[in-house]
């Protein structure tokens, strides 16, 4: 993805617009957290409600969410952010309610550059999952797609190469465990 590219994404992010891009682990669908159309853009698009991923710009953007920082939550977000690791754990109830449940929120800080950045123009958070409909395999980033998907997308950022094809782990951070999830 072109610089020019990301910037007109961020725009279309900024606007209440939902785009597919890549990330580092697979091919995703994202929305602004604070733009309850958009939010609801998503839900059409993948058929269900809630919880949905967010994706942040930085480690402290990802955890000024939590309500509380254990020493496993701080451990954990030094060791494996950037990268391929989605951290859960009790968060700040102030973003669209498809972001939480049960008042645990799913935080990862991407690897890729350039999903950060779009993170980052929505204000440090932005809503993501797979890209795929409920019980359907993942859909590819071309710009074929975007017409078969015109009333969920207002863009697909196509990607150069596949820079994952594997979902990431997940840790569930309590106040005194952390489990693997996936």
């Amino acid at each position: 993805m072109t610089k020019i590219q990301t910037l007109k994404a961020a725009k279309i992010l900024k606007r209440g617009g939902v785009i597919a891009h890549q990330t580092s682990t697979l091919a995703g669908i994202a929305a602004s957290p604070l733009c309850p159309a958009a939010v609801a853009k998503v839900q059409r698009f993948k058929q269900r409600q809630a919880p949905f991923l967010l994706l942040a710009d930085a480690k402290q953007t990802a955890l000024r969410q939590a309500v509380y920082i254990s020493k496993d939550l701080r451990k954990l977000a030094q060791t494996s952010w950037a990268g391929a690791v989605t951290l859960v754990f009790k968060a700040r109830k102030h973003l669209h309610s498809a972001c939480y449940q049960g008042g645990y929120i799913a935080v990862r800080v991407d690897s890729d550059s350039q999903t950060r950045q779009l993170a980052k123009a929505c204000g440090g958070l932005m809503l993501s999952s797979s890209f795929n409909r409920k019980s359907q395999p993942l859909l590819p980033l071309h710009c074929r797609t975007r017409f078969r998907y015109h009333r969920h997308l207002n863009k697909v950022l196509p990607s150069v190469e596949q820079t994952g094809s594997n979902a990431s782990s997940i840790y569930k951070v309590t106040s005194n465990a952390v489990i693997q999830l996936r």
